[in-house]
């Protein structure tokens, strides 16, 4: 998400200074042909998954009648597309929407994740309840059999943050604890990486594990004291063997004199996909006013979407645009492929 609600009498984590380091310049926005729209919705998040020849998008949705898209938020739904190419999309029914009254999710969806466990897909998602409006953030999970229709495993969260090592609504009046990302590790494990807030301020790399899927133990973050204020809609790819840590933050989220200072797409190096990151190293994606990118595997290598984010020349569009060829840098960082 691009919001991140925290205490209003929490200071950020040290004044954020534009760092010497300059890359190359940004890649303009219109190189990003919109693939993905909806001319009732506003979109943005998303999360993919493959399933044969099709690939299948999950994004955040909500209505262009609210008129002011930062009211999104509150309205959001995990809505659902389907094509072959990553080009072509057709738009199919929303896949999760909001629970019933009272529970952890009846505010809105927000941000997570799909994988498949035998011959069931599971999806990890955000849930916000209409009490906290997004104060608190928790964890849910449902099940498909066909990745088009959904039911949730439980009426409660599976994943909420420990106050022994994050940030609590109950104690600092906002939890941050969303956008998990879910994925088997060398170790055979099923490994969660959670956008929190660790509690001296900073944003984490929240982590909770499990066996089966579906009970799952939280632990502490694989790093804290990162000097972002988030680290939102967290990944690891491997390009090789050399794993790498994606995520998004906002220019003002940035205390790092070694890292620019940009609102997009990072990527870090990473000794493997649970950590050591080097966060300190971290370098934003050469594409202008792409934010909350997915790196998805292609035909011709892997590629970024992100949704189109409001930038100082462009209001917020709501649109998710064509991939984005990626390749590997010296630096253990990740950036877009070089073209003939």
């Amino acid at each position: 998400m691009v919001a991140m609600v925290c205490s209003p009498s929490r200071s950020r984590p040290g004044r954020p200074r534009i760092c010497a380091l300059r890359l190359a310049p940004t890649t303009p926005h219109e190189r990003c042909h919109i693939v993905i729209d909806d001319p009732q919705r506003w979109i943005w998040d998303s999360w993919y998954a493959k399933d044969g020849d099709d690939y299948h998008a999950f994004f955040l949705a909500a209505p262009r009648s609210l008129g002011d898209p930062d009211q999104r938020h509150w309205s959001a739904v995990a809505a659902h597309a389907v094509s072959t190419d990553l080009r072509e999309w057709r738009h199919l029914p929303d896949a999760l929407v909001p629970g019933e009254p009272g529970r952890f999710d009846d505010q809105a969806i927000w941000t997570g994740s799909v994988v498949k466990d035998g011959d069931v897909w599971r999806m990890f998602y955000t849930g916000i309840d209409a009490t906290t409006r997004g104060a608190r953030q928790r964890v849910g999970h449902a099940i498909s059999h066909d990745l088009v229709t959904w039911t949730r495993v439980s009426p409660d969260p599976v994943a909420i943050a420990d106050a022994r090592w994050y940030s609590t609504y109950d104690r600092e009046g906002a939890e941050a604890f969303r956008d998990p990302w879910v994925f088997r590790h060398t170790d055979g494990r099923w490994h969660m990486l959670v956008t929190a807030t660790d509690l001296f301020g900073h944003g984490c790399i929240g982590h909770a594990t499990s066996d089966d899927l579906l009970t799952w133990v939280v632990e502490e973050p694989l790093a804290i004291k990162t000097g972002f204020l988030q680290l939102e809609v967290l990944q690891v790819h491997t390009f090789g063997e050399t794993p790498v840590l994606f995520f998004s933050c906002l220019e003002t989220d940035i205390s790092l004199d070694t890292v620019e200072r940009r609102t997009g797409y990072y990527s870090a190096p990473a000794e493997s996909a649970l950590g050591p990151f080097a966060l300190d190293r971290a370098e934003p994606m050469n594409v202008d006013g792409i934010y909350a990118g997915r790196v998805v595997e292609t035909p011709d290598g892997p590629a970024m979407m992100g949704f189109r984010n409001v930038t100082a020349t462009r209001p917020f569009e709501g649109v998710i645009g064509a991939p984005i060829p990626l390749e590997l840098t010296s630096r253990g960082t990740v950036n877009v492929r070089a073209t003939p």
